[in-house]
């Protein structure tokens, strides 16, 4: 479900995917290989028997992260290097994307735990670009996964079962990473360091959230 392996179109409709990668989304995406590995391989491939309980603990997982995320940013006090613009644009996607999932979540009646926090300290202009770098990647990942469920017929149903409210949201808009942060050709090693932790932050609350959802099922709590 990586930014490599995401469809770019939605029915008939094809999604433009951007430039080619800057310096740092190029040195971020080689050194979260791990991280995007982790999550796919607990997701499989989005086929089989197995694919409505994964699609439910997908959306269960993103909304447990984006409570996080948005909870964050009410409270965040982002550096003066971060762009006004960008910020704002950031937290307006971040809001969009819980609206959407609040829908799904609402169709098909899940019941979830509650969400976890986040924070990042510091929260300067490479912090936010790490921040971006994976939800831009979750998005076209939510592409992957809408065509896996159209592929199993899922998309259309009409018994509740699946809401794709998320995953059509993933289709518009424009990229959220690196590059609107202006930092898409830095080489600053410091600049780079700084950025890969804040995505290994993001990362790591994604599978914080999955672990809970996945717990929450079986009436048991997480691992700490």
């Amino acid at each position: 479900m990586n930014e490599f392996a995401a469809f770019t179109t939605i029915g008939t409709k094809t999604i433009p995917t951007g430039t080619e990668p800057g310096g740092l989304r190029r040195f971020l995406r080689a050194h979260t290989v791990d991280a995007h590995a982790r999550l796919d391989t607990r997701f499989g491939d989005f086929a089989g028997s197995q694919v409505l309980q994964s699609y439910r603990r997908f959306i269960g997982m993103n909304l447990l992260a984006y409570h996080g995320l948005a909870a964050f940013f009410d409270i965040v006090d982002a550096g003066e290097t971060v762009p006004d613009a960008a910020e704002a644009t950031l937290r307006q996607k971040i809001e969009l994307s819980l609206q959407h999932l609040e829908d799904d979540r609402a169709s098909m009646d899940l019941d979830c735990p509650p969400a976890h926090g986040f924070s990042l300290a510091p929260c300067e202009t490479s912090e936010m670009a790490g921040l971006a770098y994976v939800l831009d990647g979750s998005r076209l990942g939510a592409r992957f996964i809408y065509r896996r469920l159209e592929q199993s017929g899922l998309v259309d149903s009409q018994d509740g079962e699946v809401s794709t409210a998320y995953l059509r949201s993933a289709f518009g808009g424009d990229r959220q990473g690196a590059e609107t942060f202006g930092l898409s050709l830095a080489e600053d090693a410091v600049i780079k360091e700084r950025a890969l932790k804040a995505a290994l932050a993001t990362f790591a609350l994604f599978e914080r959230c999955l672990d809970q959802v996945a717990a929450h099922e079986g009436g048991k709590e997480p691992p700490r």
